[in-house]
C-alpha cells in the first residue's frame, strides 16, 4: 500500500502537536477542582467557636468573615460581569452546640472551629452533595497546631536493657492571621476548588501566597494575610462561568486545568 507524501506530513504534524502539547502541559502548573458547584448564591454560616477551645471567639469570627470578604472582593475586581455576592451569618454557640451539621438546611457553606487535629492538619473541607434536598460543604478549621516529638530509646550495656523517653506533645495556638489564611484556603475548597500544584516554577521563584491561595501547603507561622489571586478567580469562572453564582446553568464542572503565570485563561491547554 502506498502512502502519499500528504499523509506522511499530516502524521508528522499530528505527532508534533501531541508532543508539543505534552511539553506545554508538563511546563504548566496544575489546578484541580473538586467536581462540585453551588447552584445559586451560597449562604455561609460561621459557627461561633466554643469558649472551651479559645479565649478569642470574636477575633476568630472576624477572621472568618474577612476571609469570605476577601474572596468576594477579588472576584468582583477580576470578574466584574459576574454576580459574586457572598453572604455570611454567625450562628451563636447556644444554637449549634451539640447539633449535627445536617440540622442547618439554610446553610450552603458551613465554617466551624475545633481545638486541634492529631493528624497534623490545619483544616479540611467535607463535601455533602449526596442528598438532593440539602447540598452543602463544611469547612472545619483547627485553632491549634499539633506536633509530636519522636520517641527516643536508649540501649543500656550488653544486657540489652533499654530506657524509653516518651514522646512529647506540643500544642501551639495559631495566630488570628494564620486562622484567616486557613479559612481562605478551605473556603476555596468549599466553593469547589481543588489544589494548585506548582510544576513549572520552583515555589522559591514566587512566594506560595502570591501564586494561589489553593497551593496545597500553608505555613501557619506566616502572619502575612493572603488573598485569592487572579488564577483563583479564573478557575472559579471555569466552574461558575463569568456571570457568577446562579447565572448560566452549569452542565459540567471541569476537573483539571493547566496554567502558566501570565496566561489569561486557566485552560490554556485543556480542561
Amino acid at each position: 500500500m502506498k502512502v502519499s507524501k500528504v499523509s506522511i506530513v499530516s502524521i508528522v504534524l499530528i505527532v508534533s502537536l501531541v508532543w508539543l502539547s505534552c511539553i506545554l502541559i508538563a511546563n504548566a502548573d496544575q489546578y484541580k477542582t473538586l467536581g462540585i458547584k453551588h447552584q445559586g448564591i451560597p449562604l455561609t454560616c460561621i459557627f461561633e467557636p466554643h469558649p472551651a477551645i479559645t479565649d478569642h471567639p470574636e477575633d476568630i469570627i472576624q477572621a472568618a468573615e474577612s476571609a469570605v470578604d476577601g474572596w468576594e472582593s477579588v472576584l468582583m475586581t477580576h470578574s466584574p460581569n459576574g454576580n459574586w455576592s457572598l453572604y455570611t451569618i454567625v450562628v451563636p454557640i447556644e444554637l449549634h452546640h451539640q447539633k449535627s451539621q445536617y440540622e442547618f438546611p439554610g446553610c450552603d457553606i458551613l465554617i466551624s472551629f475545633e481545638y486541634t487535629n492529631v493528624e497534623d492538619s490545619l483544616g479540611y473541607t467535607g463535601i455533602y452533595f449526596n442528598k438532593s434536598v440539602h447540598k452543602f460543604t463544611h469547612a472545619v478549621i483547627f485553632l491549634n497546631s499539633f506536633e509530636v516529638t519522636p520517641k527516643l530509646q536508649i540501649v543500656l550495656g550488653e544486657s540489652g536493657g533499654s530506657v524509653e523517653i516518651k514522646k512529647k506533645i506540643i500544642i501551639e495556638e495559631l495566630s488570628i492571621p494564620a486562622i484567616q489564611n486557613i479559612v481562605t484556603h478551605e473556603y476555596g475548597h468549599a466553593l469547589g476548588l481543588g489544589h494548585y500544584n506548582v510544576t513549572s516554577h520552583p515555589v522559591s521563584d514566587t512566594p506560595w501566597l502570591y501564586r494561589s491561595v489553593m497551593y496545597y501547603a500553608i505555613n501557619p507561622h506566616n502572619d502575612e494575610i493572603m488573598t485569592p489571586q487572579y488564577v483563583d478567580v479564573k478557575m472559579l469562572e471555569e466552574i461558575y462561568y463569568t456571570d457568577g453564582f446562579g447565572g448560566t446553568p452549569i452542565t459540567k464542572v471541569p476537573r483539571i486545568g493547566f496554567y502558566t503565570p501570565g496566561d489569561d485563561d486557566i485552560c490554556t491547554f485543556r480542561c
